[in-house]
């Protein structure tokens, strides 16, 4: 097969594009993608500074590596959680490496008296995804905050948001649907704009981009992420996208034209401060703070 802008073997054949590339076109058309989507939902421009959350996955390697060679400002930010993320840390300084990129490494588990999230999600007895969602969240906000960037970056591509939605249609979660945008602006003073490059294009187009640049990451999934309802929805949209090539593009596109605007004005949220961290939140106190007293109670009775 031959690429079609040069002729020369082909190294990838994109069937919802229709096109067959070799290494040199695939690497430019992956991102042309990528500044696509930063163009086009006005993500950020050069004179921002960028802070990637980077998990050692092929998807963070590959929108750092992508965002350094487009010519922005970044750095990327990968958050210590516990002792199931020692292998993930090793394989992010090799990207750190690789990539010239600086990668902030911050330690959550001293917030919690040195514990994982898989130990704090049995204290708390909650699924250790919404533990991990909701430390997360909060110190990738915080740390851009208060580290001076003006967005924060995840690798978010096309399948996982079209799995996102697909979920959240399959389950009716209209809150959820509403905030489903590749942007997130700031709405309050200890917000970062939060934003999705990767929107354009699919997993296997990322897995075939970190691959042919040499880019370090870790085929291994988290080890608390098995048996994920998000794995059987994939899984489905694989299947369709199998058979009608594109078919996720089309949705998700589809969804963003059609129907965003009428969600996200009936899901307005009223943002106030946390009693205790001053960051925002919808109630007194926000959740992260509230885990940290529950698990520092926790401690202080079996010592």
């Amino acid at each position: 097969m031959k690429c079609k802008k040069c002729s020369s073997q082909a190294v990838i054949h994109l069937r919802a594009h229709n096109i067959a590339l070799c290494k040199e076109h695939f690497i430019e058309f992956f991102e042309n993608r990528v500044q696509k989507g930063i163009s086009h939902f006005k993500m950020f421009t050069k004179k921002d500074r960028i802070l990637v959350a980077v998990s050692s996955g092929k998807d963070s390697s590959a929108v750092l590596y992508a965002l350094k060679r487009l010519g922005y400002d970044v750095e990327g930010l990968f958050l210590k959680m516990g002792r199931h993320t020692n292998a993930a840390e090793r394989v992010v300084k090799q990207l750190e490496e690789a990539t010239g990129v600086k990668v902030n490494i911050h330690d959550v588990t001293q917030y919690f008296g040195g514990l994982g999230t898989g130990e704090i999600a049995k204290i708390v007895k909650r699924p250790v995804c919404s533990i991990c969602g909701i430390v997360r969240r909060y110190w990738m906000n915080r740390y851009a905050v208060e580290h001076g960037f003006t967005v924060l970056v995840t690798g978010h591509n096309m399948d996982d948001e079209a799995t996102f939605l697909f979920g959240n249609i399959m389950n009716w979660q209209t809150e959820y649907m509403a905030r489903q945008w590749p942007v997130l602006e700031k709405t309050h003073e200890k917000f970062v704009r939060k934003t999705k490059p990767l929107i354009y294009v699919s997993e296997r187009e990322t897995y075939a981009y970190v691959f042919l640049n040499n880019i370090p990451f870790m085929e291994q999934k988290c080890p608390f992420a098995k048996g994920a309802t998000s794995s059987m929805y994939k899984k489905h949209l694989n299947l369709l996208e199998f058979e009608q090539p594109g078919v996720k593009h089309r949705f998700l596109f589809g969804y963003f034209e059609k129907f965003k605007d009428q969600l996200n004005r009936k899901h307005e949220v009223e943002l106030r401060a946390c009693s205790k961290c001053g960051y925002p939140t919808t109630e007194e106190k926000c959740q992260y703070c509230k885990l940290e007293e529950r698990v520092g109670s926790y401690l202080s009775l079996v010592k």
